[in-house]
């Protein structure tokens, strides 16, 4: 059981969960209405999680081979099984939510498993993976309406800054990760423009997420209290972005984003 859920990895399933409900208090979603959404987007981001280990067990054996599946501690076979699993339920419980956030999670399933398999492997892979971590701010939107609805909602206002943040962050873990995905033949951003490169893009991708932060205040949705959080941490940000320790500057831009979101929570 504990390789199973070393491998749903649920630190980053609960940060997903954060984020869907940011979206669903911004969409003014009753309540009642948000257990289903949080079983699924819970599932779906564990078996995303499960999936991505299945078709990195090489990989990972030169990067991370005290993880499950390189260890030993669980089979490729039991991590599918656990996979299909954890999909039906994210999937099922979906489906009672509405078609349009069915739709949406439908979509979203089989782009992890797309980007398990194939493009995580090249530069395309951390933009994918960046949408997927942002698509649970605006899933809330779509349980009672559509796409013109979220141009609409507030909830717009808060997304570029996970974007451009996350973005960067996987693209700074993307250059830890080099040795490992050049024994794969992987075509990662930092293999093809050389890691130096890559870290100045990352890290420009987290300032522009910084910058971003002051965007809900621009446009009203938070007061002066979240200015004055807002000018805290972008000073903190740049102070970060000046390390040359990329584990570091990743794992502080991380925690960061736990403020941001506590943030958005409680205002």
């Amino acid at each position: 059981m504990g390789a199973r859920i070393e491998l749903s990895r649920p630190n980053i399933c609960i940060l997903s969960v954060l984020g869907l409900i940011v979206g669903l208090k911004f969409t003014n979603i009753p309540l009642n209405l948000w257990i289903l959404p949080i079983l699924s987007v819970f599932a779906l981001c564990a078996s995303g999680n499960v999936i991505n280990d299945y078709f990195d067990r090489s990989i990972d054996q030169v990067n991370k081979p005290r993880r499950p599946i390189p260890s030993g501690k669980i089979t490729p076979s039991e991590c599918f099984w656990l996979y299909g699993a954890l999909t039906s339920i994210g999937l099922l419980a979906a489906y009672f939510v509405s078609q349009n956030f069915f739709l949406l999670s439908v979509f979203n399933a089989v782009l992890v498993y797309l980007y398990s398999i194939k493009f995580k492997k090249n530069a395309f892979g951390n933009l994918l993976d960046t949408y997927l971590a942002v698509s649970v701010f605006i899933a809330p939107v779509f349980i009672f309406g559509g796409l013109l609805d979220l141009l609409a909602s507030t909830v717009i206002y808060l997304v570029p800054i996970p974007f451009f943040v996350n973005y960067g962050r996987e693209i700074l873990k993307a250059v830890e990760d080099v040795r490992g995905d050049r024994k794969a033949k992987a075509r990662t951003l930092p293999i093809i423009i050389g890691k130096q490169r890559a870290v100045l893009f990352g890290k420009f991708m987290i300032f522009l997420g910084a910058i971003f932060l002051f965007l809900p205040y621009a446009f009203g949705v938070f007061g002066d209290a979240y200015f004055i959080f807002a000018l805290v941490v972008f000073v903190v940000s740049l102070f970060a972005l000046g390390l040359d320790n990329v584990t570091k500057l990743q794992k502080i831009t991380k925690v960061l984003m736990f403020l941001v979101i506590a943030v958005f929570l409680v205002y």
